[in-house]
């Protein structure tokens, strides 16, 4: 778990397009097994959505204090730094 919390840290958004195609291709196979259809328009919400959750992470790291934005920063790369 703390490689993911690295990982969250250094790739926000990285982290957001990986989890929102899984949950999309989650919902997109249950909808086939269940239906046994496509539905095209729900790449729509899916485009909505993921540029919603992009646009939070960017206003979160836009609203870190100057400290916040170093400490933001993975254990692994503070090293490198020093």
């Amino acid at each position: 778990m703390n490689s993911y919390k690295q990982f969250c840290q250094n790739h926000p958004y990285l982290n957001v397009l990986i989890s929102l195609s899984i949950a999309s291709l989650i919902g997109i196979t249950a909808e086939y097994i269940i239906n046994g259809d496509f539905i095209g328009s729900g790449f729509y919400t899916a485009s909505f959505l993921t540029l919603l959750a992009l646009l939070r992470v960017r206003r979160e790291r836009n609203n870190l204090k100057p400290k916040e934005k170093s400490d933001y920063v993975a254990e692994d790369e503070k090293h490198k730094i020093d």
